[in-house]
């Protein structure tokens, strides 16, 4: 069974135009004037990567719902 990569909150950039998770490319990037839909790119996540890296989709996703949400509510998007 192989080993999965720690998925990190530092792993994500973040700004007004969506998330990126940079080892593997994963990103959300909202629709316009609705910053909780949007577009989800998986890049590379769930593939072993040059780095040996091997990060859960499932894990991924979920940090950057919680990373997202924060700064949504940081920014005074949502409530």
């Amino acid at each position: 069974m192989a080993t999965r990569s720690l998925v990190l909150p530092e792993q994500f950039e973040i700004d007004d135009n969506g998330i990126t998770h940079k080892p593997t490319g994963w990103k959300f990037i909202p629709y316009p004037g609705d910053p909780i839909n949007g577009t989800v790119i998986e890049g590379a996540v769930g593939n072993r990567l040059e780095t040996g890296e091997d990060f859960r989709s499932d894990d991924v996703r979920e940090m950057a719902i919680r990373l997202w949400l924060k700064h949504l509510r940081d920014t005074k998007k949502i409530p």
